[in-house]
């Protein structure tokens, strides 16, 4: 017998099943398949939304819900199992949708950018919209690599389940092994977005604002992902949550690889000479990840237990993630792309990487000095605080210049350029 109701259904107006979670006794947390036309099923009134006006929305009712025992699906107690792995795959899924919206915006404000006069000229040829196109288009880039990136690691993942009779559960377990991966791009996915539909609507101007236009629609439309599948705020604390429980199983070596990081750092030289293609931005990947390992350390060691309270470090932490994934993402993209087409005809993409890499970096370094100015003070503060600076020395690069040069390929193609 089901009681209870639950907000916000998407597709509740016309669906025949609805996969609803409830305890059984009070403890054993369990799935159910309810049928609409079961006694007691009601469903309320559209809600009136600000976008996604396309998809049905509405409040599910359950009074006095008699529902049979072949409706348990899978087993009584399994349903975290379910209901993890249902938003594992809508988290990835929505990355991917926020993906095709942002490449659609990227074309509307490039063709808008090459039809609207201003001064006597297009606007595509001043220096401003230039640079909202190219970075624009670096960001999409980064999530475009994420996506296929992560979309690779799972499918390979389901690939080496061999038994038909235990794939469903094997299946369950191959997906949850990525749920870290999935909340980044979550987030990573739908904020870009929110950065793309933005600047898309900047560029179109008043007529952004209007309706006639899809980007008015892109901008509507792309605000709710921030929020459903599970906040970007509570995706923040799962992104290093689970990173550090998996730690504490010693499923992952993280608190040996601190240790050895720790040591290493004691005569830590840094390298100032590279040779090769993408050979600094490879050597920034990899010190970015130990500037990770480095405060994610200290913030272990100074809050143990207690660091799931500190939200705002462990925020920080995940931001880091997400830009080290995103960037690495586009760095070994853009390497298959050499690879596969040569250097020459990689360059659009090796500009990007550059740009994509040194940018990343630039935010994991401000967010380790935000996070060991929050857990240290005195000598303590300044000795970590050299060890940053030590660790985070590189030569700069001219980004303006570079975003010029993606900027020409996005204006010329009137698209999302590779």
């Amino acid at each position: 017998m089901l009681n209870g109701s639950k907000q916000y259904i998407t597709n509740a107006a016309f669906a025949d099943l609805f996969i609803v979670y409830a305890k059984v006794d009070g403890t054993e947390f369990s799935t159910f398949i309810v049928e609409r036309s079961m006694e007691g099923v009601s469903v309320g009134p559209e809600e009136k939304k600000m976008g996604i006006k396309g998809s049905s929305t509405c409040p599910l009712i359950l009074e006095d819900v008699r529902v049979p025992v072949e409706n348990v699906l899978w087993d009584v107690g399994k349903g975290h199992l379910i209901a993890f792995n249902i938003l594992n795959i809508g988290r990835f899924k929505l990355a991917a949708g926020c993906l095709g919206a942002a490449k659609e915006a990227i074309e509307l404000s490039a063709q808008y950018a090459n039809e609207r006069k201003q001064f006597g000229k297009a606007i595509s040829s001043f220096p401003l919209i230039q640079q909202k196109l190219a970075e624009m288009n670096v960001k999409a880039y980064v999530l475009d690599s994420v996506v296929y990136r992560t979309a690779g690691l799972m499918e390979e993942r389901l690939s080496q389940i061999e038994s038909l009779q235990d794939s469903g559960a094997a299946s369950a377990k191959a997906i949850a092994e990525y749920a870290i991966e999935c909340s980044i791009n979550k987030v990573l996915g739908s904020e870009t977005l929110d950065q793309i539909a933005d600047e898309a609507v900047q560029i179109h101007g008043g007529y952004g604002f209007v309706q006639e236009y899809k980007v008015e629609r892109i901008y509507r439309d792309s605000r709710i992902n921030r929020i459903f599948e599970g906040t970007n705020e509570i995706n923040r604390l799962l992104i290093p949550g689970t990173l550090l429980k998996r730690a504490m199983k010693g499923e992952l070596p993280l608190i040996q690889k601190v240790q050895q990081l720790q040591k290493e750092l004691l005569t830590y030289v840094p390298v100032r000479s590279f040779e090769g293609l993408l050979a600094e931005e490879k050597h920034l990947l990899e010190v970015a990840k130990k500037i990770f390992l480095m405060v994610g350390g200290v913030a272990v060691q100074k809050y143990q237990l207690q660091l799931e309270e500190q939200q705002e470090l462990l925020s920080h932490l995940a931001d880091m993630m997400i830009v080290i994934y995103g960037s690495e993402s586009a760095y070994a993209r853009t390497m298959k792309i050499v690879a596969e087409k040569g250097e020459e005809k990689a360059n659009h993409s090796i500009i990007m990487t550059q740009v994509a890499v040194h940018e990343a970096f630039s935010t994991v370094e401000a967010l380790a000095k935000e996070m060991l100015v929050a857990m240290e003070e005195g000598d303590v503060l300044r000795t970590q605080l050299s060890l940053l600076k030590k660790l985070s020395r590189r030569s700069p690069i001219n980004t303006l210049l570079l975003k010029r040069q993606i900027a020409e390929k996005v204006v010329s193609a009137e698209r999302f350029v590779v």
